[in-house]
């Protein structure tokens, strides 16, 4: 880094008088070159515009030395180290720097060996004063082991890197929380479990070509088809078959998928395959049945679950569906006709073909008889024979007058 820069809290210094709290109670068991380095920087709050060369020309120190200083008086939440490429320092008020917001007494130093720990897992980031106070609030407020608060902030730089903002690890710590996970085997084994999560989950997503890592939510998914639903990899692999066909493969797609499974209590790979088998066994049927009706169109899924009906739960045999479909044939609604005499045939209890037959014999028996071919009721009129007396009465001209002259 190219300078440090001293900057102090407004109104906090009346003068470079050093607090006795300073004095007796931090002090003592400081390193040598920490108490140099912050009483020269204390000295320093009252010129700022003075830089990091004076200081490092009066003590006599290296770069690195005085960022070490630095680090250990924010370890014990005296001054705060701000973000920058520059190591830019604020003093804060020492008295109320070491009390909690409630009034009661914080002991920093305590956590000196915590913040010790935590600074090889950060290497060369620097924790401002508010992101270590957050990070002490998962130990003070949530209840968290120190060496669970360090697994936290390790497994967040390892998923998001060095960089990563406060307010995600602060989700993390209240996640496990929630779930009660504080020490540091149970913070372990949760992120060992979502590490193998999210390798089985990126393994579906190479496997669709996307070399991204899986999100929260696709994590969320996984968690629940495996350790909810019961799936295993390989139910899951057979599945995922599936939605390769589709133009744009998605956890949303495979968890509609992987869901009618669950709810037909097919979970093993063998009962999947098996569900398979019977599901391209039902397209079959449904398409050699809209040959025999004369139907011209592709098994849709609403078709496949009709067929399953009368398949599955009516227990209908396939020759039996055929037949139906060969007497609607010639109808202006050759499937609404299969599914009136198959329901009329479920309703009195036909299930196979022979039985089919016999009830549609005797219904044809039932028939009126036709008469042949209908003809026009005035070609059928019953007609009157009249004399050429009678019709003379009724006025009508026979035409004999004229062979009388």
């Amino acid at each position: 880094m190219s300078e440090t820069i001293i900057t102090r809290e407004p109104q906090l210094f009346d003068s470079t008088a050093v607090d006795n709290l300073f004095i007796s109670e931090l002090m003592p068991s400081a390193p040598e070159n920490a108490v140099k380095v912050y009483l020269y920087g204390l000295m320093q709050t009252m010129m700022p515009t003075e830089r990091i060369t004076s200081i490092e020309n009066a003590l006599g120190l290296s770069k690195d030395e005085i960022t070490d200083a630095f680090r250990y008086w924010q370890k014990q939440g005296i001054v705060r180290i701000l973000e920058g490429e520059a190591l830019n320092v604020q003093y804060l008020n020492l008295r109320n720097a070491i009390s909690c917001a409630n009034g009661s007494q914080l002991d920093y130093g305590r956590y000196a060996e915590f913040v010790k720990v935590l600074q090889l897992v950060l290497g060369t980031r620097n924790l401002s004063g508010n992101e270590m106070q957050r990070i002490y609030d998962w130990i003070e407020v949530f209840g968290f082991d120190e060496d669970a608060a360090v697994e936290i902030v390790r497994h967040c730089i390892e998923i998001k890197g060095s960089r990563v903002h406060i307010n995600y690890m602060d989700s993390v710590a209240k996640r496990l929380a929630a779930d009660n996970q504080l020490t540091y085997d149970a913070v372990h084994d949760s992120f060992t479990t979502e590490n193998e999560l999210a390798s089985d989950a990126s393994a579906i997503l190479k496997r669709w070509r996307t070399g991204r890592r899986p999100t929260e939510d696709e994590l969320a998914l996984y968690e629940k088809w495996t350790k909810e639903w019961g799936f295993s990899k390989e139910s899951i692999d057979i599945a995922c078959g599936h939605v390769i066909a589709s133009d744009k493969p998605n956890f949303k797609y495979l968890d509609a998928i992987l869901e009618k499974y669950h709810e037909s209590g097919s979970v093993s790979p063998d009962s999947i395959n098996a569900l398979i088998k019977e599901q391209d066994m039902l397209v079959e049927i449904a398409r050699r049945t809209f040959a025999r009706a004369g139907l011209k169109r592709n098994v849709s899924s609403l078709d496949r679950a009709q067929f399953e009906l009368w398949y599955k739960d009516w227990h209908m045999s396939t020759e039996l569906i055929l037949y139906a479909a060969e007497l609607s044939a010639d109808r202006t609604h050759p499937f609404a006709e299969i599914k009136k005499l198959l329901t009329d045939w479920h309703s009195t209890g036909i299930v196979d073909l022979s039985a089919a037959k016999e009830d549609y014999e005797n219904r044809v028996k039932l028939r009126p008889a036709s008469k042949g071919k209908s003809v026009n009721r005035a070609l059928n009129y019953k007609q009157n024979k009249y004399t050429a007396e009678q019709l003379r009465e009724l006025g009508i001209d026979t035409g004999e007058s004229i062979y009388e002259d």
